[in-house]
C-alpha cells in the first residue's frame, strides 16, 4: 500500500514530488524517495523513515525547468526497511517505482542473475528495472516495458522512466491504483499518482485507468489518449478516503483487495507456502501458543480452531495483558505466536520478549515491518494490510485470519493431516473468500435501513458456534468501539447456561448462521432466545422464518468463504448503527489505534 506520485513539465519537481508525498505517507512511511530526470541525467535521493528526512537530503535542490519525475512512500513487504530497499530502483539508464508485490521475481532475479545482472537490494521491485533493460537491448523502449509487463505476476502500479526515451514515463496498473492528472491551465503538464490526495489543486481532470493497462505518455501525447478523462474536484479528505464518508468504510470496502495482496506469492490452487518461513522452522514445535489483544486476540481464537482443525496440533490462547502476570507455563518445543497489527502494543510486545527470554520459537504476525516485534521475532508473516487509518480494525482483522488459514494448511499438509486433494479444496476455497468479501450495493442499503431498528434496547447478544463464535466476539467489539452500546459475543450454545436470562424483546441478538458448519445446532439455540421473546437479527446464506430480521448472505462452499463474508455484515452494520447515532466512527472515544502503554 505504497504511495506514489509522478510529474511532467517545468515546475520544480522536487515541490510537485515531495508536496504529493506528504498527502500519502499515511500509505507507508518506512521509507521514501525520488528520483529527477532532467537534460539526459538521472538523479536519484532516498531515505529511511519518514517523508522530512527525504526533505532534509534535498533542502538545498531544486529541480526548474522542463523533466520528469517520480516519487515514491514505501509500505515494506520484500526486505527491510533499508535506504537500499527503499525506491526508486535503478538501473544503468533507468528507475522505477512500484506499488505492490511482484509474485514471480525470484524467477525473474535468477534468470537475470545469470545473464551477470547485479542486484543491489532485497526488494521485488528491482528485478522489473533490469528486465526492462534487458529487453532494450533488442526491442524499443515501448516495446520492452510491453514484453516486461507481461512478464510479471501479482499486483503493481508502475512508474518508470528512462534516459533511452528522456520525454515520458511508462505506467502500468494491476489490482493497485494509479490514476494520470491533467490541468487545462497548462497543457504541458502531466500527473501521476496512487491516489486522489497527492494532485488536490493541480489537476482539474483525471483518468481512473483500469487493470490491465500500461503504457507511455509524454506532454505531446495529452490529445491522443483513449482512456475516458473525467473532471476533478475533490477536497484533500475526501481525496485521502476515496470517496467514502469515514476511513473505517473505505477499508472495509478494501479487504477484497488486500486480502489479495495478503495471498500473493502465497496461495495458487493446490499449493501454499510461506518464503519467510525456512525448513528449519517445521522441526522444532509440538504445541501452539498464541498471544494478542483485542482484534488480534479474536483472530488468535480463529486461528485456534484453524490449526487444531487442519494440522492436529495442540493450540492454546492468551490475552496479552493478563499473560505475564498468570505465570505462564511455557515449553522449550512450544511455539509462540504474537499477533499485532502495529507490531508496538505493549502488552504483546512483553509477551514475546518473556517467551524469548525463556527460549522459545517465536513468529510474529504483523502489519509493519519495522516494528519492535518483527525485530524482536524470529520469523515474522506480515499481513500486507496497508495502512489502517479507522481506530475499529477491520482489514488488519481480515489479513490476520488469512494469514492464520494459510499456516494452518501449510502446517497441516507439511504434517501430514491434508493431503493433496484436501491442499487444492482449501486454496480454492482461500481464493473464493476474498471474492466473499466483495460488497454489493444492495446489500449495504439494506443493512442501512436496518440500522435504524438496533438504535436502543438494553444490550446486545452476538452469537456463534465453532469459528463463527470468535467472529461473534469480534462483531460484538466493533459495535461497542464505536456505537458505545452495550453487546458481548457468546458460543450460541452458551446461552442456557445463563446469558440467556436476559432475553426480552429489547435484547437484539445477531445469529451467526452458516449453513456448512452445525445449522441446526445454532438453529436450536436461536429458537430457544425465539421462545423469550428476544429480537432476531440473522446472518445466514438461508432463509429463516423466524427470524426478525434476516440478512442473506450468498451460497457458499466452505464455512470460511461464509466467515468472511459475515465479517462484512457484521463491520458494515456496527458502522451504519454508530453513523446514526452521529458518532466519530473513525476516532471513538477514549480510544487510540495503537496501545503503546501498559
Amino acid at each position: 500500500m505504497c504511495g506514489i506520485v509522478g510529474y511532467i513539465g517545468d515546475r520544480d519537481k522536487k515541490s510537485v514530488i515531495l508536496n504529493g508525498l506528504k498527502e500519502l505517507e499515511y500509505r507507508g512511511y518506512d521509507s521514501a524517495g525520488m528520483a529527477v530526470l532532467q537534460n539526459e541525467k538521472i538523479q536519484s535521493f532516498r531515505a529511511v523513515g519518514k517523508l522530512e528526512n527525504l526533505s532534509e537530503k534535498l533542502q538545498n535542490i531544486s529541480f526548474e525547468g522542463y523533466g520528469l519525475a517520480i516519487g515514491h512512500t514505501r509500505w515494506a513487504t520484500h526486505g527491510k526497511p533499508t535506504e537500499c530497499n527503499a525506491h526508486p530502483h535503478s538501473g544503468t539508464q533507468s528507475a522505477i517505482i512500484h506499488n505492490g508485490i511482484i509474485e514471480n521475481y525470484k524467477e525473474l532475479k535468477e534468470e537475470l542473475q545469470a545473464k551477470g545482472v547485479q542486484f543491489q537490494s532485497q526488494t521485488d521491485t528491482e528485478a522489473i528495472v533490469h528486465l526492462f533493460e534487458s529487453y532494450t537491448q533488442t526491442l524499443s523502449p515501448q516495446e520492452a516495458f510491453e514484453a516486461t509487463i507481461k512478464r510479471l505476476q501479482g499486483s503493481f502500479a508502475i512508474l518508470l522512466i528512462t534516459k533511452l526515451d528522456s520525454n515520458r514515463i511508462f505506467y502500468a496498473k494491476k489490482h493497485s491504483p494509479l490514476l494520470i492528472g491533467f490541468n487545462k491551465n497548462n497543457p504541458n503538464e502531466v500527473f501521476f499518482a496512487s491516489s486522489d490526495a497527492a494532485l488536490i489543486g493541480l489537476i482539474d481532470s483525471v483518468i481512473y485507468l483500469d487493470d490491465g493497462v500500461y503504457g507511455s505518455i509524454s506532454v505531446d501525447e495529452i490529445q491522443n489518449l483513449k482512456y475516458e478523462i473525467k473532471p476533478f474536484n475533490a477536497s484533500k479528505e475526501k481525496a485521502q478516503k476515496d470517496g467514502y464518508r469515514y476511513f473505517m468504510e473505505k477499508e472495509i470496502y478494501e479487504q477484497e483487495s488486500v486480502l489479495l495482496e495478503t495471498m500473493v506469492g502465497r496461495v495458487s490452487e493446490g499449493s501454499v507456502c510461506f518464503e519467510e518461513l525456512d525448513s528449519n522452522f517445521f522441526n522444532a514445535f509440538k504445541s501452539i501458543a498464541i498471544c494478542a489483544c483485542g482484534t488480534s486476540y479474536h483472530s488468535a481464537l480463529v486461528g485456534k480452531y484453524l490449526l487444531e482443525r487442519k494440522a492436529r496440533i495442540r493450540t492454546t490462547t492468551h490475552i496479552a495483558s493478563e499473560f505475564r502476570y498468570a505465570k505462564p507455563m511455557l515449553e522449550s518445543d512450544e511455539l509462540f505466536i504474537v499477533i499485532s497489527q502495529s507490531g508496538e502494543t505493549a502488552d504483546t510486545l512483553q509477551a514475546l520478549k518473556l517467551a524469548k527470554e525463556k527460549g522459545l520459537k517465536t513468529l510474529v504476525i504483523c502489519n509493519v515491518d519495522n516494528s519492535s516485534m518483527v525485530r524482536l521475532a524470529d520469523y515474522c508473516l506480515l499481513t500486507r494490510a496497508g495502512t489502517e487509518k479507522g481506530v475499529a480494525s477491520t482489514k488488519a482483522f481480515a489479513t490476520q485470519v488469512m494469514v492464520l488459514w494459510i499456516f494452518s494448511v501449510l502446517l497441516g499438509y507439511k504434517r501430514g493431516c491434508i493431503d493433496s486433494v484436501g491442499l487444492k479444496s482449501e486454496t480454492r476455497a482461500m481464493l473464493h473468500a476474498r471474492s466473499a468479501t466483495h460488497i454489493n450495493q444492495n446489500l449495504h442499503e439494506k443493512i442501512k435501513r436496518l440500522s435504524k431498528r438496533y438504535l436502543h434496547g438494553h444490550g446486545f447478544f452476538f452469537i456463534g458456534r465453532d469459528i463463527f463464535y470468535p467472529l461473534a466476539l469480534e462483531g460484538a467489539l466493533k459495535l461497542k468501539e464505536i456505537s458505545y452500546l452495550h453487546a458481548e459475543g457468546y458460543p450460541s450454545g452458551e446461552m442456557k447456561h445463563g446469558p440467556i436470562a436476559l432475553a426480552d424483546s429489547e435484547l437484539f441478538t445477531l445469529a451467526l448462521m452458516p449453513k456448512n458448519l452445525l445449522y441446526e445446532k445454532n438453529k436450536s439455540n436461536v429458537e430457544e432466545l425465539i421462545a423469550r421473546d428476544s429480537t432476531i437479527c440473522a446472518i445466514s446464506p438461508i432463509d429463516f422464518e423466524l427470524a426478525d430480521d434476516i440478512v442473506k448472505i450468498p451460497q457458499f462452499e466452505s464455512y470460511m468463504e461464509e466467515f468472511f463474508s459475515m465479517m462484512v455484515v457484521l463491520q458494515l452494520l456496527a458502522l451504519e448503527i454508530a453513523v446514526r447515532l452521529n458518532n466519530d466512527v473513525d476516532m471513538p472515544r477514549n480510544l487510540a489505534k495503537s496501545v503503546t502503554v501498559e
